[in-house]
């Protein structure tokens, strides 16, 4: 099915759908397109140091790439002594308050109460020493009881000499030695110092982390850091071989494209075979993508890559496709003026947005986090903050992931190229708008992508074949579309829930203005609340949501029944 325009004199179709709609921090689309203007210009934005000024020699590597042992934490100062709350007179010294001394006629009071004491204690002495004629109270035990008691005692000595047993331990400081290392190796190109500490035993492993060495060396970095965990790591129960999985996170922003690092999160298998044997990195593998949040796996964690930048766009693809790239880029770029010139919204911080293009179909579905869903060839994924924020706050960046065995990639469609590159760069454009939640209804996400695709067709010329059917047919609900409808498996009935969805951003822009419909955009991705969703469509077009529901049904009979 298509849910690209059909030309109304009955030319051939362009076709593409898509099924599937945003999560929290991720939203999934195949999109169609058009022409393209390319655009050519080369930038070179300041990135960290190329190989050739560290390289790859240890020898000429600066002194940051090398390791180097944890620091020792400085004891922390000791706090300020204030004064002791009931003692306001009492002075006050280093260590605390001074002894209290009470005045004379205390003292005199004190010193009977002393001397009455020690008369009581007297006669207690002479009590207990009269006791020893009858009983021996100070005898040493010979009775078999007693026996028992001593192997007690022996018991709990050896059961605490048993604790203290030595184990195999991996402490996190042993885990920051490597993050710290590796992050020093990233900045200074030294591929040896960032592969240390893999067992060098792990061939497959030591390979993937110098290609992932080298992809991520192409890209223009504000900052990086691998961080090691916060939580303990549980010691062994022996002095044995000891293996234990950690999270580590690799926090990076990409020069203007992310506002402030985000974080992609790895599992790191280490290993110690004995007490003072060396810690090894047996494994490495992408952590959770469940909940979002995780920009795993990136465009460096894959094959081999090529970039390609332009002054808007970072493509990348695998190298092999190199050739074909330029054009592809000089495409993104094209698609992210177009977007730019029709809106009208508040500004937009990004100034870049990094786009990868896929070497196969098993590449593509692992930016789904594994969701192999059909017709669905595009997907942009908005970021979160590394550092831990409410969910008030907005997205520190985006990745938008194309499917490059898609027909429009291998046969060189450039209509559908640009139609899907608009689409998801419009969900870039303004993914830093959102916050953490649930994220707006898809009849707004989805619609806002759809109409920036659209803007350059006229509705008098091009319509959506099955929506158009559907209306003739007097099928059209008049609703609004539902979450289910825009993002149903059913190919036909996501594809018209896209089309409806295109068409209530593009009515706002056309009865009350691009600015109005855009702000309204940012608003719902701000607060995606009913209530707050209703207050900005009132703000927007001056109508409740039934009204406006009402007036945009006889818009949709009109653009796409005739």
């Amino acid at each position: 099915m298509s849910d690209m325009p059909t030309a109304a004199d009955g030319a051939h179709p362009p076709r593409g759908a898509s099924t599937s709609g945003p999560t929290e921090s991720e939203s999934e689309h195949e999109r169609r397109p058009e022409g393209r203007d390319p655009a050519t210009a080369e930038v070179h934005p300041e990135r960290i140091p190329a190989a050739g000024a560290g390289g790859d020699d240890p020898a000429t590597a600066p002194a940051a790439a090398q390791p180097v042992a944890p620091a020792t934490l400085a004891a922390p100062p000791y706090a300020p002594i204030s004064r002791t709350p009931g003692f306001p007179d009492a002075q006050v010294g280093f260590y605390g308050p001074l002894p209290f001394i009470p005045p004379p006629d205390q003292q005199r009071r004190n010193a009977r109460r002393h001397l009455l004491a020690a008369a009581a204690g007297v006669l207690a002495i002479l009590a207990l020493l009269a006791s020893l004629a009858v009983g021996g109270v100070f005898d040493t035990p010979t009775s078999p009881a007693a026996a028992p008691i001593a192997e007690q005692n022996g018991a709990e000595t050896s059961s605490k000499t048993e604790d203290k047993a030595p184990v195999t331990r991996i402490a996190v400081a042993d885990v920051a030695f490597l993050t710290d290392n590796r992050t020093q190796a990233l900045k200074a190109g030294n591929a040896d110092a960032f592969v240390t500490g893999i067992d060098p035993a792990a061939g497959e492993l030591l390979a993937a982390q110098r290609r992932l060495f080298a992809n991520l060396r192409l890209f223009p970095f504000t900052s990086v850091e691998f961080r090691p965990p916060t939580a303990a790591i549980d010691a062994g129960t022996d002095a044995g071989p000891l293996t234990r999985d950690v999270n580590v996170v690799f926090a990076h922003q990409v020069t203007g494209v992310d506002s402030e690092p985000i974080a992609e999160r790895y599992i790191w298998t280490l290993s110690r075979a004995s007490i003072d044997a060396p810690l090894l990195i047996t494994k490495i593998v992408g952590g959770s993508t469940r909940g979002g949040g995780n920009a795993y796996p990136a465009p460096w964690d894959e094959s081999e890559l090529a970039l390609i930048e332009r002054p808007h766009v970072l493509l990348a693809v695998p190298a092999k496709n190199k050739a074909k790239a330029a054009t592809w880029a000089d495409r993104a770029e094209s698609a992210l003026k177009k977007n730019l010139a029709v809106w009208k919204g508040p500004t937009i911080t990004p100034q870049r947005y990094v786009v990868y293009i896929t070497p196969d179909h098993d590449t593509f579905t692992r930016a789904l986090s594994g969701n192999d869903l059909p017709n669905v060839t595009g997907v942009c994924r908005t970021m979160p903050p590394a550092r831990p924020t409410g969910r008030d706050q907005p997205m520190a960046g985006s990745r938008i992931t194309l499917d490059g065995s898609d027909s429009m990639f291998t046969k060189g469609d450039s209509e559908q190229q640009t139609h899907l590159m608009r689409h998801e760069l419009g969900h870039a454009m303004v993914a830093e708008f959102e916050r953490g939640g649930e994220g707006p209804p898809l009849w707004v996400s989805e619609g806002f992508a759809e109409y920036l695709a659209w803007t350059d067709l006229s509705l008098a010329e091009w319509f959506q074949p099955d929506a158009r059917e559907q209306v003739r047919a007097g099928k059209f609900s008049g609703k609004l579309p539902t979450d289910a409808e825009v993002n149903s498996p059913d190919v036909k009935t996501s594809t018209v829930g896209y089309h409806y969805s295109m068409l209530t951003i593009r009515y706002i822009a056309e009865k009350y203005g691009a600015a109005k419909a855009d702000s309204f955009v940012v608003a719902v991705y701000k607060d995606s609340t009913p209530a707050a969703l209703d207050a900005a469509l009132k703000e927007a077009t001056g109508l409740d949501r039934d009204t406006f529901e009402s007036n945009w049904a006889k818009y949709v009979k009109t653009k796409v029944g005739n």
